[in-house]
C-alpha cells in the first residue's frame, strides 16, 4: 500500500475481520512484541476478538504488563478470517509456529505490516512503511480510526518505538519518531514504565554475564574498526542467561570507542545467529546480511549462518570485514 490512504485501507481490512490471528517473527524483539500486542489491544477496544500467537513467548525483558497470547499453534487455521504478520521481513521467520514460515492455509488471507525496507511484500496485502519501528506503522493505522487509543495499546506501542530506536539514539530516529512518541504519551503511555523495564531492570546475573563477555569473548578485525563477541552455550549456562533478553547486549560492543561495526554470535539451531550493528553510515551491514539470506536495516541487520562451529563463523566475519570497509579505507 503506497497511497496516502494506506492507514485507512489497512484499518478497514483489520476491522472487516471478526477473528484475526496476530503474529510476529520468531525470537521476537521489543518492536515485534510491542506492535503485535499494541494492535491486539486496539482491536479489542473495537469489539474484535484477536488471537495473539507468540511461539517463543515474551522474554522477561519485554514483560511490560499483563498480555493475552498463546504459544501453541491453533489446531484449525480456518477459524481465523485474517492473519496479520507484524515486523517480519522474511517469510521463513514468520512466527506462526516454532519452525517458522507461513502455513499454506493462511497465505490467501495474510496481511503483512512492517517497516523493514527490504521486505519484498509476501502477503496477500502488504502495509510496508519505512519508519523507525513497526509500532509507528501500527500507531498510524490506529489513529486513522479517529477513536482514542487505549492506554494498554499505547504502552505496548511505545515499547516497540523505544526499543527499535535504542531509546531514540539510533540513526532511524527522525523528527516524526518523536512526534509519534509524543502522541503515544498523549494517549496515556507511561515513559517511566517503558524505560525502567527496558533499561533499568537488568538482573545481576546478566551484568556478570556481560562483564565476562567483554573481558574474555571479544575479537577484533580491521585494526579495531570491527569487533564481535562469541556467546557460547557454556557462558549462557554459567549465568543462566536467556538470549531472548539480549537486545541490549550488542550495544555494549557498539559503545566501544573505535569499533564502527560490531556483531554478536550465538548458537541458533541449525546454525549460528549473527546480529550486526554499524555506527558508520559509510559501512552499512545489511548487504552482508543479504549475502547470507538475512536482512534488516542498513545500520542494523542479522543473519543465520550454517557452519560447523564458532570458529568457522568468526572466520567468515574476519574475511567479510575487509569487504565491509573497502569503501571507507583508513
Amino acid at each position: 500500500m503506497t497511497t496516502a490512504e494506506w492507514p485507512k485501507e489497512t484499518l478497514a481490512r483489520l476491522l472487516a475481520a471478526e477473528r484475526p490471528l496476530l503474529a510476529a517473527h520468531l525470537k521476537p524483539d521489543g518492536d515485534a512484541i510491542g506492535s503485535t500486542l499494541g494492535l491486539a489491544e486496539f482491536l479489542r477496544s473495537c469489539g474484535k476478538t484477536p488471537t495473539v500467537l507468540l511461539p517463543d513467548g515474551i522474554p522477561e525483558l519485554y514483560r511490560l504488563r499483563a498480555a493475552e497470547f498463546q504459544t501453541a499453534a491453533p489446531s484449525d487455521w480456518a477459524a481465523f478470517d485474517l492473519a496479520v504478520l507484524l515486523d517480519t521481513a522474511i517469510a521463513a521467520r514468520a512466527g506462526f509456529g516454532p519452525e517458522g514460515g507461513v502455513p499454506e492455509a493462511l497465505r490467501a488471507k495474510l496481511l503483512v505490516i512492517d517497516h523493514h525496507p527490504d521486505n519484498p511484500g509476501f502477503g496477500a496485502w502488504n502495509c510496508l512503511q519505512t519508519v523507525a519501528a513497526t509500532a509507528e506503522v501500527v500507531l498510524q493505522v490506529c489513529e486513522s480510526s479517529g477513536t482514542a487509543i487505549p492506554r494498554a495499546a499505547a504502552d505496548w506501542l511505545l515499547l516497540g518505538l523505544v526499543t527499535d530506536t535504542g531509546g531514540f539514539r539510533f540513526d532511524n530516529t527522525a523528527a516524526d519518531t518523536f512526534r509519534s512518541a509524543a502522541r503515544l504519551l498523549d494517549a496515556g503511555a507511561s515513559l517511566n514504565r517503558v524505560v525502567n523495564q527496558i533499561f533499568f531492570n537488568k538482573p545481576y546475573r546478566q551484568q556478570l554475564f556481560e562483564a565476562e563477555l567483554l573481558s574474555h569473548h571479544v575479537r577484533w578485525a580491521e585494526n579495531g574498526r570491527m569487533a564481535w563477541a562469541v556467546v557460547t552455550p557454556e557462558l549462557l549456562q554459567k549465568y543462566d542467561f536467556d538470549m531472548r533478553n539480549a537486545e541490549g547486549v550488542i550495544d555494549m560492543l557498539r559503545a566501544i570507542a573505535g569499533a564502527e561495526v560490531v556483531a554478536l554470535i550465538s548458537r541458533r539451531d541449525p546454525g549460528f545467529r549473527v546480529s550486526m550493528r554499524s555506527k558508520n553510515p559509510a559501512v552499512p551491514v545489511v548487504e552482508l546480511a543479504h549475502k547470507y539470506h538475512g536482512g534488516g536495516h542498513a545500520m542494523a541487520a542479522g543473519m543465520t549462518v550454517a557452519a560447523a562451529g564458532f570458529e568457522e563463523v568468526e572466520a567468515i566475519l574476519e574475511r567479510e570485514s575487509a569487504n565491509l570497509f573497502a569503501g571507507d579505507p583508513r
